[in-house]
């Protein structure tokens, strides 16, 4: 079981999520190496962004193509991505540019973020780009950046990355699909359950290789890896996400800009992932930890999160 002390954005209108996960096999440099080989997907025919727009006051559900107008929104059309950690191929894929600010109370830096989305009809894909310098430490995880993109699976489901009462609305209580990122493996190379196994007595949504987890929680306190027993029940866990990093200068300390590339499969027939669709919304929220923050290792309270803001609703292209 994983304590949720660190604001993960979380179910029910108040979660996210970027705490720390399991140690597992650290990498074993601090420069990026060249780029593992990962899979290149089908074109599919890409369409033009839907309109978004509904009546003021309109409430989105997980699902639905209704958003208010103050929603922010990111298309996510059909396109052909190797997931490598070069963001070249993307550059005909319109961004969302945002702001991550410090839970309400907290000390933390706000970092320039930029989000994009694809889909193959197979797969989702997200890339983030976040601008601060590169920390990494190859003998513990917790001493190097960390980000997490969040999904709604539940309606009561809110965006904030912990038990943070948003506007007296209360903690939220739906299940959320969190994709929890702490950087064990060394730029460049392949992450996530799609290339490494759960590890010996670990869950399925458990990464041994990297620590890219699949993860999900459905209160403001507890975080689980997919198929945890000790978490609530669910059907078909499993971890089939693929993430390569990369950063413009790969030294520690040195400024520069992160990039995050990842994937999932849109349908997984895990009842603890949000199932995608070609045609629908999901609602996402980001989150991100520098270890600049903190010295002496990972602190719940010190991540920064796009969720003060209200969700954002991914639309996936026909």
């Amino acid at each position: 079981m994983k304590r949720l002390r660190w604001p993960i954005l979380i179910a029910a209108f108040m979660l996210l999520a970027a705490a720390c996960g399991d140690d597992d096999e650290a990498g074993d440099s601090t420069t990026a190496p060249t780029a593992t080989t990962a899979t290149t997907t089908t074109v599919l025919t890409t369409t033009a962004a839907p309109d978004t727009t509904a009546a003021p006051g309109t409430t989105q559900t997980p699902g639905t193509t209704e958003a208010p107008d103050e929603m922010r929104s990111v298309f996510a059309p059909a396109a052909s991505i190797t997931v490598d950690g070069d963001a070249a191929e993307w550059d005909g894929i319109a961004a969302l540019d945002l702001t991550l600010e410090p839970i309400k109370g907290e000390g933390a830096d706000e970092k320039s973020v930029s989000v994009k989305a694809a889909h193959d009809g197979e797969y989702l894909y997200v890339l983030m780009t976040v601008a601060d310098d590169f920390d990494y430490n190859a003998d513990d995880p917790h001493l190097s950046a960390s980000p997490s993109v969040m999904w709604a699976i539940e309606a009561a489901a809110g965006p904030h990355m912990g038990p943070e009462d948003l506007e007296g609305e209360g903690p939220s209580m739906g299940m959320v699909d969190i994709w929890h990122w702490e950087l064990e493996c060394a730029a460049g190379e392949n992450n996530g359950g799609a290339v490494s196994g759960p590890g010996d007595g670990k869950p399925p949504g458990n990464d041994a290789g990297c620590n890219f987890d699949d993860e999900f929680a459905t209160d403001p306190e507890e975080r689980y890896d997919d198929g945890d027993s000790e978490g609530p029940a669910g059907s078909g866990a499993e971890n089939s996400l693929l993430g390569v990093y990369t950063h413009t200068n790969p030294t520690n300390g040195s400024d520069g800009t992160w990039t995050f590339e990842m994937r999932r499969k849109l349908q997984t027939g895990d009842s603890h992932d949000e199932q995608f669709t070609v045609g629908g919304t999901a609602l996402m929220a980001l989150a991100y930890w520098d270890a600049d923050n903190s010295p002496e290792g990972w602190d719940d309270a010190e991540h920064v999160q796009s969720s003060n803001q209200g969700w954002i609703q991914v639309l996936l292209g026909r």
